[in-house]
């Protein structure tokens, strides 16, 4: 296991650690983006204190819902107890950016809030030191209600405080779950060194560049993956220009689609989409956060 989380240091540590072309949502150019993430959470006031008081956030109201903004993604607060933490799903983490990583870290921690691994330990089972907690240039964090963040460093110039980095997926079938979300979202396998090994690999989405990991942990192979719906993570979601043309593409690929195009009332009645994945992940297709993030 050591040797799996050094490699996969590594490979953060060479790949994930380049500026972005541009903010998600200030990205105008780009077929599809990360837009926003879903939440079910027991109390909007215990989430507020973490994504806003202690990472960096804004709340703000988008209709009716309650929503913290980060500077390239949405996070929607749902008001209902969720069934369970993003562990034992396939989307194990969403990865932010920060310029200090030590320094927000030792925030967290003071605000109460645990640090974890890669793949936090089991109910009853310690963290185990210092992977988890070396302070240096990535943390695992785990948020209200088992919500799982990692934070890398970003080496950009005048980087701001905190932005969206990267969607996580966690699964045996790795290589085919990326193959899946390349085939899906028109995304190309990531290439170049150590970016591609027996337990990680990753897909860049056009215009965007790194966005979706996935990773195998050894001692997984027997795991089946819970359904994201209805857990704290409930599903992630991806913002695509000319979303009933991309929506005739997907079906065309013999996808079956959990809700058709239509608008959507709990997202202030823009267009959306909706679909699972081959290993439960529920996503959400939006056009229209991108004007919201202007």
């Amino acid at each position: 296991m050591n040797r799996v989380c050094a490699g996969f240091v590594f490979v953060l540590c060479v790949a994930t650690f380049v500026p972005r072309p541009s903010a998600q949502l200030l990205n105008k150019e780009a077929p599809v983006i990360v837009g926003h993430y879903h939440l079910n959470v027991t109390s909007v006031a215990e989430h507020k204190k973490f994504w806003v008081d202690t990472l960096g956030g804004t709340a703000m109201k988008f209709g009716k819902d309650e929503v913290i903004k980060f500077p390239d993604v949405f996070l929607f607060l749902h008001e209902k107890k969720p069934s369970g933490p993003t562990y034992g799903t396939a989307l194990d983490h969403i990865g932010f950016a920060a310029p200090d990583v030590p320094a927000l870290t030792a925030k967290v921690v003071a605000n109460g809030y645990q640090l974890t691994q890669g793949r936090e330990p089991k109910p009853g089972e310690k963290v185990a030191l210092p992977t988890a907690g070396n302070y240096g240039r990535l943390a695992y964090i785990l948020g209200p209600e088992g919500a799982k963040i990692e934070i890398v460093t970003n080496m950009a110039p005048n980087a701001p405080p905190i932005v969206h980095h990267h969607v996580h997926f966690i699964n045996k079938q790795y290589v085919e779950m990326r193959q899946w979300y390349e085939k899906v979202l028109n995304a190309t396998m990531r290439t170049g060194p150590n970016t591609f090994t027996d337990f990680f690999t990753g897909a860049d989405l056009p215009g965007v560049g790194y966005m979706l990991n996935f990773f195998r942990w050894e001692g997984d192979q027997s795991i089946t993956h819970k359904p994201t719906a209805g857990r704290v993570y409930d599903h992630v979601g991806f913002e695509v220009k000319n979303l009933e043309a991309f929506t005739k593409e997907l079906e065309g690929k013999g996808l079956k689609l959990t809700k058709k195009y239509e608008k959507s009332g709990d997202m202030n009645n823009i267009m959306t989409v909706s679909l699972v994945d081959p290993w439960g992940v529920s996503i959400e297709l939006t056009e229209g956060l991108r004007m919201v993030g202007q």
